[in-house]
């Protein structure tokens, strides 16, 4: 079974449906390969990061909820599950653990059960997570594990159109709506070619507004590609889970929280911490509406603050002493070449610099640390 969390009951809650497509059956180096008619199709490889991407995304989703100092807003009611691994990691998940696959088919019904549970409240929370391959032309097409079974037509049955399907999901009842797309949006010639079929997982209502609180992230631009390292997650699914574990949140009232919003404006800040590389060349696109709280801290979350003294000459010769305002916790960084790059709790602190050098005074500043933070420390030169 793909419901791989049932915790369902008659209250509000988080309803989660999670794809991760790694070993295409039909294309290059599949286990059923078939030599497709286009080309370009059938250079598309075995993917070995969406699996891994869909299970840590899996794993955080469960830590939140058995953590005592995190709670989701609206508790986790289901999780629906499908992975289809790459031949060459076979076993991506814990020893023994198998998956339901996920096909066309597959894909098709989780969907529609995940969406009938999200519907049964107003107040649901509804979260979509796909990793796999993705290609665009008018529509973004993510495509499933038999993706390429039909040589002539590899679109059929193997593939769905990703913003049709986002659109029909206004429809449901579920007022907090996040879709995480973590995919390519390459086009190549031969696709520019062709008429593409319309192959939504659900129809668009015309009529239909969209949901109150929508969070639509894509990992990569129009016509750009998403990264990841082989046999781990993605750098956009990273970025996700490090928003959910804090580095998003930021305090309203007696509260740290993480909101819809925050992941959106936050998630290029996290990228680069996570791979600066990467991070610089690929572009993650959302559309967000009103933001709607997902997860509360019972204490302050982690953050990450980067520092530099002003001028930035002297970073090299001067050490850093942060000091927490509350609690008073201290600790010391040696001089740094260019910046210095620091994890800590989020919080208020006193940043001190103590030149090294003739040529620098010491400098001195208060900073809000929370989710990706910078601050500049005056160290004026001496005359």
């Amino acid at each position: 079974m793909a419901l791989i969390y049932n915790q369902i009951n008659e209250g509000p809650q988080t309803h989660v449906i999670i794809i991760g497509v790694g070993g295409y059956r039909y294309l290059s180096g599949g286990i059923e390969e078939k030599e497709q008619n286009y080309e370009n199709i059938g250079l598309l490889r075995q993917l070995s990061s969406p699996p891994k991407s869909a299970l840590a995304f899996r794993d955080h989703l469960l830590e939140i909820e058995s953590d005592v100092q995190k709670d989701f807003v609206k508790p986790l009611g289901s999780i629906e599950l499908l992975i289809s691994p790459s031949p060459d990691d076979p076993s991506p998940g814990n020893s023994g653990e198998q998956f339901e696959a996920a096909n066309f088919a597959n894909i098709s019904r989780a969907y529609n059960d995940w969406k009938q549970r999200c519907d049964d409240n107003k107040d649901n929370v509804a979260i979509f997570f796909f990793s796999g391959h993705g290609v665009e032309k008018k529509d973004h097409y993510l495509l499933a594990e038999d993706f390429g079974a039909n040589i002539n037509n590899p679109w059929l049955m193997g593939s769905f159109s990703f913003n049709k399907t986002r659109s029909a999901f206004h429809s449901c009842n579920a007022s907090t709506q996040c879709f995480f797309i973590d995919s390519c949006r390459k086009i190549n010639s031969q696709m520019l070619q062709r008429d593409l079929p319309d192959i939504p997982l659900d129809v668009p209502l015309l009529t239909t507004p969209d949901c109150k609180h929508d969070l639509t992230m894509k990992a990569a631009a129009h016509n750009e590609a998403a990264y990841g390292p082989k046999k781990k997650p993605s750098f956009f699914t990273q970025s996700i889970i490090k928003a959910l574990q804090g580095y998003a949140a930021d305090k309203r009232g007696a509260e740290w929280v993480v909101n819809t919003g925050d992941i959106a404006t936050q998630i290029h800040n996290i990228l680069r911490t996570i791979k600066s590389t990467e991070g610089y060349k690929q572009r993650c696109i959302y559309s967000a509406s009103e933001p709607s709280s997902l997860i509360t801290f019972r204490k302050a979350p982690p953050a990450h603050l980067s520092v530099a003294c002003d001028p930035a000459e002297a970073t090299n010769v001067s050490k850093l002493i942060c000091t927490a305002l509350e609690g008073g916790t201290e600790f010391t960084e040696e001089p740094k070449s260019d910046f210095w790059k620091l994890d800590m709790t989020a919080g208020i602190y006193k940043l001190q610099t103590e030149s090294q050098s003739e040529e620098f005074s010491n400098g001195e500043t208060y900073a809000l640390v929370r989710a990706i933070a910078n601050e500049k420390i005056n160290c004026s030169r001496n005359e």
